[in-house]
């Protein structure tokens, strides 16, 4: 295995110390090094662009140059090659003042032996490689930084101060990187939006949660408003311990729009549906019952009129069997749009759709009510509210095997609560995420056009808890009622 050579160029003006420099280093190092010596300062700069080399040794004091200045003239020549410094100047101010312009070690002449230098060689040319892997990543860091298409900052929480912020950040809040260093994070908030954020920001500093999202608006200088989603995680203490979080922000406003432009179309697609169920439902009820009662009529007359047999039968039969379609037809229309819902309100809905239910599925229902009636603003919120307890009661049929179901309709202080709770098998998480689950996504869209929300929970054999919250202001006089 071929070991590589360390390369070194030794700028010394003092023959004596150059023999014992290059002595100690042929001891220490052997074969392992090769070794280029010079007594001046532009000689070895013409060195270093004609030659690869992994260390300079270098005197401070040489015939053309002296002190600091030698140093930064072979950094600017040969900034990637670590560089060791010769004195013969045992002084621990000067050392540090090479240090930090520059070079990675300060040997005093006198004390130089092989350990020592085997040493320098060593750790010069390893902190040198560290250092230069680390300008890389802060290059690639910055490269990122600065490139990337998502708005990030880094700022104090607690302060809402910036610390640095990317162009993208600076674009998406409508103004210039110098400005947005100039102010804090929550003067570009919207000023309807600035008391929530402002305790989602207290929540994290007291939480100190490691990775939260925020959706708000922020107001830009020229007074346009954007939806953002911003995402805040901890990144590195600065200063004095001070917490610095890392913002990314992302411009959603078109997004959205988007969702809320497909939530009113499924708002309206849902007004439709309920319309043309209504129409069918009232052609159903009065003209097909209408039609089916009178020819139940006639048949009645016949089955008078003609009492020989097999025609007195014939007629009884089609008789019971037009009885049997009108029922059917008044089951269908009910179910397209109960009457109930427009003559008694949504109340008197929910108590016949609990009863209906109970006669049709033999399971034992019980309504809990604070509420004597439930009306809503508009005939459509009614429907919405009626329609996700009737998709409830229909997933109970078909999936809970429950025995028992109890309703509960209460009002706190900013909500109407409706709880349906059964004692069937419960709900498993994988049904309710199923992308196939219409009838629950069904009754969660419903449920965001009320401005409510849905929440479902199921636990193995012991049932499913369905809880509705939907927004005042719901008129709702408090009156204690339960039916068994």
């Amino acid at each position: 295995m071929t070991i590589s050579k360390i390369h070194i160029l030794l700028i010394e003006d003092n023959e004596t110390d150059a023999l014992l420099v290059r002595s100690e280093l042929q001891q220490a190092m052997g074969d392992q090094i090769t070794l280029v010596h010079t007594e001046r300062l532009d000689s070895a700069l013409k060195l270093i662009h004609e030659h690869s080399f992994d260390l300079i040794l270098s005197d401070l004091t040489l015939p053309d140059s002296d002190g600091i200045n030698t140093i930064n003239q072979l950094r600017d020549s040969a900034a990637s090659i670590p560089i060791a410094v010769l004195s013969f100047r045992n002084d621990e101010k000067l050392a540090i003042k090479i240090i930090q312009a520059g070079a990675q070690d300060y040997l005093v002449k006198g004390s130089l032996t092989k350990g020592v230098l085997t040493r320098v060689i060593r750790y010069s040319i390893e902190r040198k490689r560290i250092e230069e892997s680390i300008k890389k990543a802060r290059k690639r860091f910055q490269t990122i930084f600065e490139k990337v298409p998502l708005g990030i900052a880094l700022i104090n929480l607690q302060t809402g101060k910036y610390y640095d912020v990317n162009p993208k950040y600076a674009a998406i809040a409508g103004r210039s990187v110098e400005e947005i260093l100039n102010i804090n994070q929550s003067d570009i908030i919207h000023p309807d939006d600035l008391s929530s954020y402002k305790k989602d920001i207290e929540l994290i500093v007291n939480k100190q949660l490691s990775n939260f999202k925020i959706t708000r608006r922020i107001l830009r200088s020229d007074m346009s408003v954007l939806w953002i989603e911003m995402s805040l995680v901890p990144f590195e203490l600065v200063g004095d311990l001070e917490l610095c979080h890392l913002c990314m922000i992302e411009d959603i406003t078109e997004r959205k729009r988007m969702i809320e432009s497909l939530r009113h179309l499924a708002a309206h697609l849902q007004d439709v549906r309920e319309e043309e169920r209504t129409r069918i439902g009232r052609e159903i009820h009065d003209v097909l019952g209408g039609t089916l009662t009178v020819l139940k009529m006639d048949l009645d007359w016949l089955s008078k009129k003609i009492s020989e047999n097999p025609m007195h039968e014939r007629i009884k039969s089609l008789y019971e069997l037009t009885g049997e379609a009108i029922e059917t037809a008044r089951r269908v229309s009910i179910n397209l749009r109960p009457n109930v819902l427009d003559n008694l309100g949504l109340y008197g809905a929910i108590e016949w759709l609990i009863r209906e239910f109970e006669q049709r599925t033999n399971i034992k229902c019980s309504l809990e009510s604070a509420l004597s009636n439930l009306s809503c603003i508009n005939k459509h919120h009614e429907t919405s509210i009626f329609r996700i307890i009737q998709e409830v009661f229909i997933n109970i049929t078909r999936h809970s095997e429950a025995t028992r179901v109890d309703i509960e309709l209460l009002e706190n202080e900013s909500d109407i609560v409706i709880t349906i709770k059964d004692n069937g098998i419960g709900i498993t998480e994988s049904q309710m995420l199923n992308p196939e689950s219409f009838g629950i996504i069904g009754m969660n869209e419903r449920a965001q056009q009320l401005g409510g929300k849905l929440k479902i929970q199921g636990s193995s054999m012991q049932g499913s808890v369905v809880t509705l919250k939907i927004p005042l202001p719901i008129t709702a006089i408090p009156l204690r009622e339960s039916i068994q």
